[in-house]
């Protein structure tokens, strides 16, 4: 079971949650001078070293504001004029980087009272000024406040969900995940990877596949990526009357289909299992680059010989059912005593693009029936793969829904409606 580990680890920095960035040099309007400023009892020299500060702020002269800061700290009469002050040395030790004096500044301000408008931003700011010293257990438990008490935004549910996950509080960990991807559709914003990597990765650790496996069903369209595709797929070997001799080249196809790039041994196994299976036009399809390529049947292929009368005989075959062997197999078919035939030849016309003919081929194999359940099941799913490929795609939802076999067909028949939805 896949590991979600690297993409996770790589993208909750508390600079990327926003904890530190939520009230940087473009927020500093909000430092806006006290009433007590104007008022005859704020000194002369406050007010100039004040406004200077401010001044250079706004130029990103974050070293200056801070000598201003301390020019005006001497004369500042009351608690109001001392938080204004509080507020420049929080956004200049922010953009400096100096977390710990960050720290100090906005537990400062705090203390002698800022307005409404910033409580938020402060609070989120202090847990990332923390994260960033490496005090995390400080960083969260000051942004589960800032979460209970106004909502949380995105970032800071991840952030959460993280570090939840960091200290093995697997439900904990999902939950606030989940709590942040919904947030994220709610901001207006399409919810990072790293959410629903970090969902996943509490199931796994947990050991609860179940799941596990149904949040990759639904991330695996979202995301479309083969991180999330190959695992969701390759499932199906786990079924418990599955045989690769009847699915395997099924569980390649829906590869194929989610844009899952199989390596050359796949492509090998799986061009011979489609020529095993009677399906030579799909076979001479999937190997054809192999040997174009020279990387299978040339010189550094061991098993060249083997390999080539392989790909001959997959063009051979090809060529004679081109040239009505298909055909010839759908007449063959009315007088089989078990509708297989009608629903192979079908599956070799979905080969040759003719959507159609296998759909009504395949529909024709499940009427004549007589079919072992287990392979009844698996051409219920091709039937649904043919209508989909033809554009019918409701009606291969349909079909997909009714598969109910354990052999790997109703779990393929679950990634090929995800597959439906990208």
């Amino acid at each position: 079971m896949q590991t979600f580990g690297k993409t996770m680890r790589s993208g909750v920095s508390a600079i990327g949650l926003g904890l530190v960035a939520a009230f940087g040099v473009a927020s500093v309007a909000a430092v806006a001078a006290p009433p007590a400023v104007a008022q005859i009892k704020a000194k002369k020299e406050f007010v100039e070293n004040f406004n200077a500060a401010s001044t250079a702020l706004q130029s990103r002269q974050f070293q200056e504001a801070l000598d201003k800061v301390n020019a005006a700290q001497p004369h500042a009469s009351d608690n109001q004029q001392k938080s204004a002050l509080e507020q420049i040395r929080v956004v200049a030790y922010a953009s400096l980087k100096k977390y710990p004096e960050q720290i100090k500044a906005i537990e400062t301000a705090q203390q002698l009272g800022i307005p409404d408008a910033l409580k938020r931003n402060y609070q989120a700011m202090l847990a990332g000024a923390y994260a960033e010293t490496g005090n995390e257990a400080k960083a969260m438990q000051i942004t589960k406040n800032l979460i209970n008490t106004y909502g949380g935004d995105s970032n800071q549910l991840a952030y959460v969900a993280r570090a939840s996950l960091a200290e093995k509080k697997y439900d904990e960990a999902a939950n606030f995940a989940q709590k942040a991807i919904e947030q994220a559709q709610k901001e207006g914003k399409k919810p990072s990877a790293t959410y629903y990597n970090i969902v996943l990765n509490a199931h796994s650790q947990s050991g609860n596949l179940d799941k596990y496996y149904q949040t990759l069903e639904r991330v695996a369209p979202i995301l479309n990526s083969e991180t999330y595709w190959r695992p969701l797929i390759e499932r199906a070997k786990r079924e418990p009357k599955y045989k690769s001799n009847d699915a395997l080249l099924d569980i390649y196809r829906a590869m194929e289909a989610a844009g899952v790039k199989l390596n050359k041994q796949e492509q090998l196994e799986m061009g011979e299992i489609a020529l095993n299976r009677g399906m030579a036009i799909e076979s001479e399809r999937v190997l054809a680059p192999l040997f174009a390529a020279g990387t299978v049947g040339g010189a550094g292929d061991n098993n060249a010989e083997r390999n080539k009368r392989l790909y001959t005989k997959a063009q051979q075959d090809a060529k004679t059912d081109k040239a009505g062997g298909l055909a010839q197999s759908e007449k063959d078919a009315a007088a089989k005593p078990t509708g297989e035939v009608f629903a192979i030849t079908g599956e070799s016309y979905m080969s040759t693009g003719d959507y159609a003919k296998a759909v009504e081929l395949m529909q024709k194999g499940l009427e004549k029936g007589s079919l072992e359940p287990g392979i009844e099941e698996l051409i219920k799913l091709r039937l649904g793969v043919a209508q989909y490929k033809a554009g019918q795609k409701e009606a291969a939802r349909k079909t997909w829904s009714e598969v109910k076999g354990e052999n790997g067909s109703a779990w393929l028949a679950k990634v090929w409606t995800a597959i439906s939805k990208t």
